[in-house]
Formats: structure tokens, C-alpha cells, sequence
């Protein structure tokens, strides 16, 4: 019965964590360079000027969308790319039409019930969009 418990927490946090990285990704690609409200991605060789280069306001989103996670143990990768994608250097891409983004989200999911012996279980969802704003 424990068991049963522990696999359907699971479940539930991989879907969760899954959700929560297409919501940032998603929050990306409204978000470039024509958008109304604050632009986000990194403005690398445009004219325009992005609002948020860094991409933390996709970080935010996706640890808010983290419904039933803590969202301060998840750890959010994200890169604007045209050919790689790099999360050190957050891509080759930029912030306008056509560039893709990926958003990365991190969790270690840890057994409630000590009596599953179960070790740390790293979950890990990834979702790529193409920027259409």
C-alpha cells in the first residue's frame, strides 16, 4: 500500500514538474520582442532590447506553476537557440520570431514514507517552443 502511495507521488510530482516546464516555455515565446507587456530573452545581436536578457521572469513562472513542489528546490535551465542549445549560456538564440526555446525544470523527489526504502530520484521535464510574438 505504501508502495502504491510512493509511485502515485511520483507520478504526480514528474506531471507536475512537466507542466510547470511548459508553462515557462510557453511564457517565453509570448513573451519576445513584440510583446506588449515585458519582453524576455536574451536580445543578442537585435536592435530591440529585451526587458529581461536573463530569462528570470521564466524561472518565476515555472516555479509558480510548480503546484504541489516546493518550488524553491527546483532548479530551472532555460536557453534561447537557432542551432544549440546551451544552458550555460542560456543559447545561440535570441529573443525574436522564429528562435526556439527550451525551459528545463529539475527536482529531486525524496520518499514521504520512510518504510519504502526507496533512494533520491532526480525528475527532470524539458519543453521546446518556437517564439511567435
Amino acid at each position: 500500500l505504501f508502495g502504491i502511495i510512493e509511485a502515485g507521488r511520483f507520478i504526480y510530482y514528474y506531471e507536475i514538474l512537466s507542466n510547470a516546464s511548459r508553462e515557462g516555455a510557453r511564457y517565453a515565446i509570448v513573451n519576445g520582442e513584440h510583446t506588449i507587456g515585458r519582453s524576455t530573452g536574451p536580445d543578442t545581436g537585435t536592435s530591440a532590447t529585451s526587458d529581461d536578457p536573463n530569462g528570470d521572469d521564466v524561472v518565476q513562472k515555472v516555479r509558480s506553476a510548480a503546484i504541489g513542489v516546493v518550488g524553491s528546490q527546483i532548479t530551472v535551465d532555460r536557453c534561447w537557440w537557432y542551432s544549440t542549445c546551451d544552458f550555460s549560456t542560456h543559447g545561440d538564440g535570441n529573443f525574436l520570431r522564429g528562435a526556439n526555446v527550451t525551459v528545463r525544470a529539475t527536482y529531486t523527489y525524496r520518499s514521504l514514507i520512510p518504510l519504502v526504502p526507496l533512494p533520491n530520484i532526480t525528475v527532470e521535464a524539458e519543453s521546446s517552443l518556437v517564439i511567435n510574438n
